[in-house]
């Protein structure tokens, strides 16, 4: 009589391949989340050196940075609109981890989600609620001119008082960090700040 060994798993190889799939799919898993959580990040980074390049388009045209109100139909971003592609349709307003997706009240065309520096440390020069003019912007590529900030705002920042989280900023990117668009046109991810980053008097 001949006994032959039937192939397959027994229970306890069945329950281990099992454990393996579930933890490679949780690694997976984890790994595309962080990924796309990057490239939103990239995205907005892409978004406000648009807005950075925009404003730069304005300062040549007017000889001051937009200011953050004019007046009650009027604020920065419809200052430097007709400077983005798109006009009126451009996306770069709208920051891909804003889940709020925040319209301005006065122009159903901008879903906002990012605001202005208006931190007044130096006087009304120095600060972006204001026509600031190049000279009154001491550093540039140095000094934050706008960032993610909270919804329904288009401002960030505010005052002469510093601290960190800054108020107003949203700090909605992977690790806790924000992007920032400077006067120089460029932009950056960052995590903390400092007032000397927000001064344009300095």
């Amino acid at each position: 009589m001949c006994f032959c060994k039937k192939n397959g798993f027994t229970l306890i190889e069945l329950m281990i391949v099992l454990a393996v799939i579930a933890v490679l799919a949780a690694v997976i898993g984890a790994f595309a989340g962080r990924s796309i959580a990057m490239a939103y990040r990239l995205q907005c980074t892409s978004n406000l050196r648009q807005l950075g390049m925009a404003t730069l388009m304005y300062l040549r045209d007017n000889d001051c940075y937009p200011p953050a109100w004019q007046n009650s139909s009027c604020r920065w971003m419809d200052l430097v609109k007709p400077y983005l592609a798109g006009g009126t349709k451009s996306s770069a307003f709208l920051c891909p981890c804003d889940q709020t997706r925040t319209k301005v009240k006065w122009d159903d065309e901008i879903t906002m989600s990012y605001g202005i520096n208006t931190f007044n440390f130096g006087g009304t020069t120095h600060c972006f609620w204001y026509s600031v003019t190049t000279e009154n912007v001491k550093r540039p590529s140095q000094t934050i001119l706008l960032a993610d900030c909270l919804p329904g705002l288009y401002y960030c920042g505010g005052s002469s008082r510093f601290s960190e989280p800054v108020k107003y900023v949203e700090y909605r990117h992977v690790g806790r960090t924000f992007c920032a668009a400077y006067c120089d046109g460029h932009a950056e991810i960052k995590k903390t700040t400092v007032k000397r980053d927000w001064d344009a008097s300095q």
